[in-house]
């Protein structure tokens, strides 16, 4: 039977690498299949359109995989909270309590004892006899009476044991089952990201061939009854394409540029839907020695893009403070320069210019 249990466990575990190496060779399949995409696309033509496609296609590949990745050791993880749920370790039976047994003997040995100091002076050879047989019997109990302590020992012990696994076994079963509920998360934002890899590629694509999508605007004024069936704006775009401010971007670990203070990291997230723009910044800076400011700053921003190079956008930190960011495309297709400032406040950091990577 163990030998048959080890045998599923490794064949589940053999199965458990050959999906993980699946998803980390779908990974690097993806990563490695054009490296040099953003930064030349802003060539622009059908060529690069083309190889977008094909970069679009290894990220399904890619995100495919690592659900699958998660799907299984999700499996494992429900299967694993099964066992948990239902190796819970019964009460200890009642034979183990000894205290009735003890009570005997103890009793027993007394009225051995009190006999054979009855007959402790009796010259009579028949009496002297049954002493000895009483104390044989006292010697009987009183190892009977060891053992029966060293039981109830062992009881004690075995319960202790019970408890240790018990609790043991709670905290597991909570640990397996917010561990369970992360690999939901993570398979669950594994499809937000395949979705929004695939715009991604399909805005790198359509910028590269100038055929982004437009931003249209309904004229300022207009009754709301009078937009059943309104007239389109003309259409209007960023000079660049979008490609050039959406998509992760994080500050460079080494040759970092900046302006204001240093930071140590800073990673910005940009979204584009329907023309509208949002996002996150999240970063810490190096503070003066001694200073007991607030390193750590965090905002979210929105708004329309405009048919200009430099896009700005109003922003809120964590905190409530209002303020704006400006998106600079840089030099380079993969380059973006990130201008922001705040109101003022005590201990915050209130302005900075980076050049961040696209990641």
């Amino acid at each position: 039977m163990r030998r048959a249990c080890l045998f599923a466990l490794l064949a589940v575990l053999c199965l458990a690498q050959r999906v993980r190496d699946d998803y980390r060779a779908a990974y690097s399949a993806w990563r490695q299949t054009d490296p040099n995409l953003e930064r030349e696309a802003s060539a622009g033509g059908a060529p690069v359109a083309q190889r977008a496609d094909r970069m679009a296609a290894e990220a399904a590949k890619s995100a495919a995989a690592r659900k699958a990745f998660l799907e299984g050791t999700m499996l494992d993880q429900s299967q694993q909270i099964a066992w948990l749920e239902s190796a819970a370790i019964g009460a200890e039976p009642a034979a183990a309590d000894t205290r009735s047994d003890s009570q005997f003997i103890a009793t027993e040995a007394a009225r051995v004892t009190r006999t054979m100091e009855t007959f402790a002076s009796d010259p009579d050879k028949g009496i002297q006899q049954l002493r000895q047989a009483l104390a044989r019997e006292k010697t009987a109990l009183e190892a009977v009476g060891q053992a029966v302590a060293e039981r109830q020992k062992s009881a004690d012990a075995a319960d202790v044991a019970a408890a240790a696994i018990g609790q043991g076994r709670v905290k597991a079963l909570e640990q397996s089952r917010a561990m369970l509920q992360g690999l939901k998360d993570a398979a669950a934002q594994t499809a937000r990201e395949a979705e929004a890899w695939a715009e991604y590629y399909r805005k790198l694509g359509e910028g590269a061939q100038g055929t982004a999508t437009p931003i249209t605007q309904a004229p300022a004024g207009v009754p709301p009854a009078m937009l059943s069936n309104p007239a389109p704006a003309p259409p209007s775009v960023t000079p660049v394409p979008l490609a050039r401010y959406i998509g992760a971007w994080t500050y460079p670990q080494t040759n970092g540029m900046f302006h204001g203070p240093q930071p140590e990291f800073i990673d910005v997230l940009v979204y584009e839907d329907n023309g509208r723009a949002t996002g996150t910044v999240f970063g810490r800076f190096k503070l003066p020695p001694g200073s007991t400011g607030d390193p750590v700053l965090r905002f979210d921003f929105s708004g329309n893009f405009q048919p200009t190079r430099n896009q700005v956008f109003d922003l809120v930190t964590s905190d409530g403070t209002k303020g704006t960011i400006e998106l600079i495309p840089g030099p380079a297709f993969n380059l973006l320069e990130v201008n922001f400032q705040t109101e003022p406040k005590p201990g915050k950091i209130r302005q900075a210019d980076v050049v961040l990577v696209k990641k």
